[in-house]
């Protein structure tokens, strides 16, 4: 199978350029033969991924985080191409709904030479997402980490909690589901098509890539000293039992507020702030390299 990488180098500061010569000879070692593919800005894996696309290639592999992910599933969404996952940004969230184990070799294997399934695909807004869409305080937190530099991974994300937890207030949101409408001071509201959110937040815990439907999670507006309290809780997914948290699931969801506000898309900040979400599932669906285990808790 022909199979392209696409690697940015920007991802996880850096861990994908390190995973690059193991991924190399990884290939060689196993007679993968790739053409290899390097971003050089924000946008470029759109523009690399068409181009694997009309050079024909079967299967594009992504080296790099979620944001790189979505900008190249976004040119193979509805294609007979394959794309496979490398886990190398801060956060990886979509790639842990498509294999269980966290072995990079094993990941490798799975990438280039996997099996693949059909997973769903989200439109909000009209722009394509795979794995989920937050606003309220996590998208909150997004931005307010994607302007800090010196710090990486989940300890620029607790830093992030910490800056906005000091000004956040909840948001009064009107949320349109298939069957049900609700109007709501909300902590947050998180769309997901996968599980996990921000690097490890399994705020949609029962979640599938398959199934037709996304799992809204609504936190409704809580006092900020119980943010602390129902965070860690949210590492493990069982802050659905808490006060205050629903869990619906839908096929469309509208979300409008009076203000605007900052939405996160598949872990990247949308441009500019929106009073108004439309969230659908598309017609298309992303072929997607997974393990036996996939879809699994």
């Amino acid at each position: 199978m022909k199979t392209a990488l696409i690697v940015n180098p920007a991802s996880g500061h850096g861990r994908s350029l390190s995973l690059l010569p193991r991924t190399v000879k990884w290939c060689q070692e196993n007679q993968v033969e790739i053409k290899l593919y390097t971003t050089a800005e924000p946008g470029d894996g759109v523009r690399l991924g068409r181009l694997a696309r009309l050079d024909g290639f079967e299967r594009i592999v992504v080296l790099g985080g979620d944001g790189t992910v979505n900008e190249v599933g976004q040119t193979v969404a509805g294609t007979n191409i394959v794309l496979g996952v490398l886990p190398a940004g801060s956060g990886n969230d979509f790639f842990k709904m498509l294999n269980h184990r966290r072995d990079f070799n094993h990941a490798l294997n799975i990438a280039f030479l996997g099996n693949h399934a059909q997973a769903d695909v989200g439109l909000v807004n009209g722009r394509l997402f795979f794995n989920a869409v937050g606003a309220g305080f996590d998208a909150y937190v997004a931005a307010k980490a994607a302007e800090q530099k010196a710090l990486t991974g989940f300890l620029n994300y607790l830093w992030a909690v910490f800056r906005v937890w000091r000004v956040f207030e909840p948001l009064m949101l009107d949320i349109e589901l298939d069957r049900l409408r609700i109007s709501q001071s909300a902590t947050l509201v998180s769309v997901g098509n996968g599980r996990s959110t921000g690097g490890g937040f399994y705020l949609t815990p029962a979640a599938r890539l398959d199934d037709g439907l996304f799992d809204v999670c609504l936190i409704q507006g809580i006092p900020k000293r119980k943010i602390f309290a129902y965070l860690p809780r949210a590492l493990k997914g069982t802050h659905v039992r808490l006060e205050g948290v629903r869990i619906y699931r839908s096929r469309r969801v509208v979300i409008r507020s009076k203000g605007n506000f900052p939405v996160h898309v598949d872990g990247e900040i949308m441009p500019g702030e929106q009073n108004k979400l439309e969230i659908t599932l598309d017609t298309k669906k992303l072929r997607v390299a997974v393990d036996e285990k996939f879809n699994e808790a």
